[in-house]
């Protein structure tokens, strides 16, 4: 892949994911699961969500727990650094990058004086779907660091 070609995947990728964290801080993820492939999988720390109905009642009850408990979550934004094309063979590519993660119990304007509650390894590996473009086949958060404070994505137990 010479250099032009990648940089396009780079950026294909890039706008996918800025798109993917602009739903989910500023639309509660109602159409996350969309970024996804059919059978597409998110992972975060030791949770596993396989498939877009799994991804899909994750965000919806991440939604309620925003909506009805009264510390949750409720103003998010995950910033992406360091993104770089690992991987891509033209129909599937790998990227590894960084995620930020900034969460609030009110609305903004937040007032905020604490660490980010999550920085994690990104490694998103993705396929180009014809119809829908490049899609995640997997999308994986791996914790580095962590705040006393669990975002709702690691504080949801799954294995219960």
């Amino acid at each position: 892949m010479d250099t032009r070609d990648e940089l396009s995947v780079w950026h294909a990728l890039y706008h996918l994911e800025a798109r993917y964290w602009h739903e989910v801080d500023c639309n509660g993820g109602r159409r996350a699961h969309e970024f996804y492939a059919a059978d597409g999988v998110m992972s975060v720390g030791h949770n596993r969500f396989e498939g877009r109905d799994k991804i899909r009642e994750f965000y919806a009850w991440r939604e309620r727990q925003a909506l009805t408990a009264i510390s949750s979550v409720k103003t998010t934004r995950h910033l992406i650094n360091n993104l770089f094309l690992e991987s891509s063979d033209g129909t599937r590519a790998k990227a590894l990058g960084i995620v930020s993660f900034y969460g609030a119990a009110v609305r903004p304007p937040a007032p905020q004086t604490k660490p980010p509650m999550l920085i994690a390894d990104l490694i998103s590996e993705c396929v180009l779907d014809t119809q829908s473009g490049w899609q995640f086949k997997s999308h994986t958060l791996q914790p580095v660091f962590m705040s006393h404070e669990a975002p709702p994505s690691i504080a949801v137990d799954t294995r219960r």
